[in-house]
């Protein structure tokens, strides 16, 4: 094997990964993986990594025992349990693709994983959003209040288009389409009158959107794009705003407005800010457990198990009970 043929065993492998979950992270996220085994076995075992494969290829090398010594390599270099196991699990993958036959039950009794560390995360609170509310720029609010209201994720949100938003159905509801999911599986969730006014405000401040009209052209418009008038001139297929690019934007974007401000700056004991996106959809979680139950706010956040059971009921109850559940979710009281 040449070193241009293992390249490119890397890149159909990773190519596979993405027709797989059309995640762009996931590939990424192997592709690091795939970096570290090669680092590892250069500084470990002084081979390359196409040479490494054809040493397990030929059995001269026991590929329980290098993924078991990789584990060992990345726990001493202080890398995360969370990471260490994904990165393995990648290398695996790989391995496989090459032609190297991996065992589940032979894997498990070598390969030992460290445990993750669960701790405890400070949960938002509708006063620590209000206040986050006062120190942000009214797109960003915009952004939070969908957040919390609709469970959505936030690589979610950055992709709804105006036509995925029903300001005529009571609440308004939002069609999640299967493509921008991280399932890939398409859903429904609503937002509560306040999110609705909030997000009817943005649109009539930053593209001149206007109720009780069609809006044909702005149908197709990634509702939480760049804003700038003369961005969106110079780009008229925004489609292709990147959209890591986006969700990056607007993480960095509230890390600024809130790293002066101790209460909402500080760190949970997983050295995690307490403030970040991933938080909104655990406080709407909560909120609409308690109000209407766990199984229907699993299924309004895209978990698969509960998809099923929601899609079975009547579309008048669907609504019914997240009305129960909004005045618990409405921020500003």
């Amino acid at each position: 094997m040449t070193d241009s043929n293992c390249e490119n065993l890397i890149q159909n492998f990773l190519d596979s990964v993405y027709v797989l979950s059309h995640s762009k992270n996931s590939t990424d996220v192997y592709r690091t993986g795939i970096k570290h085994f090669t680092k590892f076995v250069q500084e470990q075992y002084q081979k390359s990594l196409k040479d490494i494969i054809s040493a397990i290829k030929e059995e001269r090398m026991d590929k329980y025992q290098i993924l078991k010594d990789f584990v060992i390599y990345l726990d001493k270099a202080g890398k995360k349990p969370a990471s260490i196991k994904i990165w393995v699990v990648g290398t695996k993958g790989f391995l496989k693709h090459c032609g190297i036959k991996i065992y589940y039950e032979d894997f498990k009794m070598t390969v030992r994983l460290p445990k993750r560390v669960h701790q405890r995360e400070e949960p938002l609170t509708k006063e620590i959003i209000l206040r986050i509310f006062n120190n942000v720029p009214a797109k960003l609010r915009t952004i939070i209040l969908v957040a919390t209201a609709s469970g959505m994720r936030i690589g979610e949100i950055i992709q709804l288009k105006l036509s995925d938003v029903d300001f005529d159905s009571k609440p308004t509801k939002i069609r999640i389409r299967a493509n921008i999911t991280k399932t890939r599986e398409s859903r429904e969730t609503f937002l509560t009158v306040e999110a609705t006014n909030s997000l009817k405000d943005y649109l009539t401040r930053f593209f001149e959107w206007k109720e009780d009209e069609s809006n044909k052209n702005l149908q197709d418009l990634l509702i939480f794009g760049r804003t700038s008038k003369s961005y969106r001139k110079s780009n008229n297929d925004r489609k292709k705003t990147p959209q890591q690019n986006n969700s990056s934007i607007l993480i960095n974007s509230m890390k600024r407005h809130i790293e002066n401000i101790p209460e909402l700056s500080k760190l949970n004991e997983n050295g995690r800010h307490m403030v970040h996106f991933h938080a909104f959809r655990k406080y709407f979680r909560t909120i609409v457990g308690n109000a209407v139950g766990r199984d229907y706010a699993e299924a309004l956040m895209g978990h698969h198990f509960y998809l099923d059971t929601y899609y079975n009921l009547p579309e008048e109850k669907k609504r019914e009970m997240y009305l129960q559940a909004e005045p618990f979710l409405t921020i500003s009281d």
